[in-house]
């Protein structure tokens, strides 16, 4: 989904961070949330929509409500672009405006952030792009990422794979796997390898590369049809001589330029192909438009996605957002393409956030909370049926429960295959493997401890006497 020209270019260029108040109409004196945003960069088809769905639901949260727990939100966003520098200036702001939770936007900012949150006492709220170390609250106190880590998503797509076929036996197949070339895209490879091992499925893995200016200026024209063979990446081009029988192709961690486009001009058929979290890619699932449309269409029939939430806008709360925001002229979102798998990822996550906010303040006993305070919000957060129902959003997300030492709550996946029409439920939910990861996980934790303590001259975590006086497990 394209972003829609609502920050001009000439002030990117000159500031190195774009403060953007969501809504405008929040009183000044409301509670302060920072949300660093992608809208522009290498990965703005993927990170518009994702920004806009949180953005819209916090908005009719205000509209309707007058907030949570009857004070506004002082939502901010902050233009990254992706860029490292960017990141550490935002968040900088979010410090100096005393925000009580951070969203980072993508893994890459989660990953450079963590180190900084304990000293500062910062939460930092990533949904369903957390790098893994995150879910361990016994580790990383302040860091969250529900329901459900990249490394478990990802797993979640090996289980489902190795299932596949008539026989359920993957012996002798193979597997590409397709991630950015950017730390947190490199992050889960070593995991990946040996989940696929463990399944019997040939592994390899290709990094795909930011393009240049001028090749991604190219794709950007070219949007609407195949990409010409000449101009496709080189990973592309060495993942298809390989020949595998499947393809994940990892979008956790945002991929820029047209990658199902590549895929399906390097020969892979898009019905073999799983992606963890979405490319942007959006108008792949719209049909052609009747005998007057001559442009290439990709055929997106069969692909298939890992999600824990809804894809659909079938539920009131929608109905809520529509009426109050995207009707209003308050919403950066044409209503037509207010769905989808960013845009409601979005929304999950502006729930997350929304009921954090809602049960500190409950344990608080005020409305006006603080950082720490937020955090013992966040792991107190109980998503049950009940709650969902209250929300609007019945049959959207299924119950999350977290706690002290369970910042993710690992809940299951489901697959989702695109018919041509709608999104259908592939088979049964998947459950993360936790046992088979916690190994792996165990050593990402001490590894990430090991080099906080370098750059910093102090342990990770930090002590836990500024959050919950309970004493969390060693273990998740």
């Amino acid at each position: 989904m394209p972003p829609r020209p609502a920050v001009i270019a000439s002030i990117l260029a000159a500031l190195p961070a774009v403060l953007a108040a969501v809504p405008a109409a929040a009183a000044p004196d409301g509670l302060p949330v920072t949300v660093l945003t992608e809208r522009s960069g290498p990965a703005s088809a993927s990170g518009t929509p994702l920004a806009n769905g949180l953005s819209d639901y916090l908005t009719m949260l205000d509209r309707r409500d007058g907030g949570v727990g009857g004070i506004p939100l002082s939502v901010e966003e902050c233009e990254t672009g992706g860029e490292a520098a960017r990141v550490t200036a935002c968040y900088e702001a979010a410090l100096a405006r005393g925000s009580i939770a951070v969203v980072p936007g993508s893994a890459d900012a989660a990953l450079a952030l963590l180190p900084r949150l304990p000293a500062d006492r910062m939460p930092l709220v990533s949904s369903g792009y957390g790098p893994a170390a995150m879910a361990r609250g016994d580790a990383l106190p302040w860091a969250f990422a529900p329901p459900v880590t990249v490394w478990g998503a990802l797993a979640a797509a090996i289980i489902h794979l190795s299932q596949d076929g008539s026989e359920g036996n993957p012996l002798g197949r193979s597997l590409a796997y397709m991630y950015r070339d950017s730390p947190a895209g490199r992050e889960p490879v070593p995991v990946l390898r040996a989940l696929a091992a463990e399944a019997g499925l040939e592994f390899r893995a290709h990094a795909l590369p930011d393009p240049g200016p001028e090749e991604g200026e190219a794709r950007s024209s070219d949007s609407s049809a195949n990409p010409l063979p000449d101009r496709l990446p080189d990973p592309w081009r060495t993942a298809r001589a390989a020949d595998p029988d499947y393809v994940i192709l990892d979008a956790t961690a945002g991929l820029p330029g047209t990658p199902l486009r590549d895929a399906a001009a390097a020969g892979f058929p898009l019905n073999r192909i799983v992606t963890v979290g979405w490319t942007g890619e959006d108008d792949l699932l719209r049909p052609a438009g009747g005998a007057r449309d001559l442009t290439p269409r990709v055929v997106a029939k069969g692909l298939r996605i890992v999600t824990w939430h809804a894809l659909t806008d079938s539920f009131p709360a929608f109905d809520q957002i529509d009426l109050l925001v995207v009707d209003a002229g308050l919403s950066r979102t044409p209503k037509e393409e207010s769905a989808g798998p960013l845009y409601n990822r979005g929304v999950y996550a502006g729930v997350i956030l929304a009921e954090g906010i809602r049960t500190a303040q409950g344990l608080a006993g005020r409305a006006r909370i603080d950082g720490p305070e937020m955090r013992r919000g966040l792991e107190a957060i109980n998503l049950d049926p009940v709650r969902w129902k209250e929300l609007g959003l019945v049959g959207f997300a299924r119950r999350l429960r977290l706690s002290c030492a369970d910042h993710s709550g690992h809940r299951p996946v489901t697959i989702l295959e695109w018919t041509g029409a709608r999104w259908v439920q592939v088979g049964d939910e998947i459950p993360v493997p936790r046992e088979r990861l916690g190994t792996h996980l165990d050593a990402a934790v001490a590894a990430y401890a090991e080099r906080a303590a370098t750059g910093t001259g102090s342990a990770a975590a930090g002590p836990r006497e500024t959050g919950s006086k309970e004493a969390c497990p060693a273990r998740p």
